[in-house]
Order: C-alpha cells, then structure tokens, then sequence
C-alpha cells in the first residue's frame, strides 16, 4: 500500500475518532463570540507583535467578553473593567480555584496547600496561618539571617558554578 494512502487513511480516521468522541461528550457550555482560531496557533496570530493592542483591537470587533484559543488552550478574555469587575467581585466565588490537572495533584500533596486547595474554610485558615505568622513583620525580622544566609551560599554556588565552566 502507498505511504500517501496510509497517511490519508490515519488523518480521517483521527478525524472521524475525534467527532464520535466530542459528540459522546455532549455539548459543552456556551463560549462568549471570539475570531475564529487557526488550526494549530489558535488566535495566537490574531494578537500581532504588541498582544496588548491586538487585544484592544479584538475587543473592539467582539465585544468586552470573548473567547480565545491560544494554541491548544482556550482562555475567556475580559476586556473591560465592567466585565473583570464581574469576573473578581461579583462572581468571585465561581472563580477562585486553580484548574485542577495531574501535576498539581503530585506535586502539591493531593492539592492539600493553600496555592492549590479549594476556597472554603480551610482555605481561610491556611492563609490566616501565612499572613499572621509567616509573612508578618516579625516573622520577617526573625528569618532575615537565615534569608542572608541563604542569599550568600546561593551566590557562593552560582560564583563557583560559572567560574569552573
């Protein structure tokens, strides 16, 4: 058999695999209106050089709420302080946790520490713990030798390191 042929059989039946398995799935929630993405990039090239203003520019063509595909990853853009005042005060709690993946879940101890555990009271406590006795003044000021410490034996490590190179 022809290698073109193998190759063109591969391509539909990933394809054809693709659709049954999105159609299994069933219908995802509504995204807002976005430009329609590339096949592999997304709407990377829809941002140009300066995203900042390619972004500006998108908003004034689909409105302050869209949707992007950046790469593989889709990401929903608010584009006015109206709508990302909607995202952070009003609907905050619908937004507050991390999206959940396998590296999180090993690395984090089943997402038992406070950059990854769900908001909720536990939450509350842990951070509570941080910002009291952590990161306070005195906290500080009781591990600032140890910080000097660590800050000269790293650059102990990073001066002999490129030395010897």
């Amino acid at each position: 058999m022809s290698p073109w042929v193998i190759a063109v059989a591969t391509i539909v039946a990933a394809i054809l695999i693709y659709r049954v398995l999105k159609h299994i799935a069933g219908p995802s929630l509504p995204l807002p209106p976005g430009p329609r993405p590339w096949p592999i990039v997304g709407n990377l090239p829809h941002m140009g050089p300066a995203p900042h203003q390619g972004l500006a520019a998108l908003a004034k063509t689909h409105g302050p709420l869209m949707h992007l595909r950046l790469g593989f990853v889709h990401v929903v853009v608010a584009a006015s302080a109206a709508v990302a005042e909607q995202f952070l005060k009003v609907h905050d709690a619908n937004f507050c946790n991390r999206p959940y993946n396998f590296r999180t879940t090993y690395m984090t101890y089943n997402k038992k520490d406070i950059a990854f555990y769900p908001y909720g009271p536990r939450w509350r406590f842990l951070r509570k713990i941080c910002t009291v006795h952590m990161f306070s003044g005195k906290a500080m000021d009781n591990f600032s030798q140890l910080r000097q410490v660590s800050i000269i034996s790293i650059s102990h490590i990073f001066f002999f390191h490129h030395r010897n190179i």
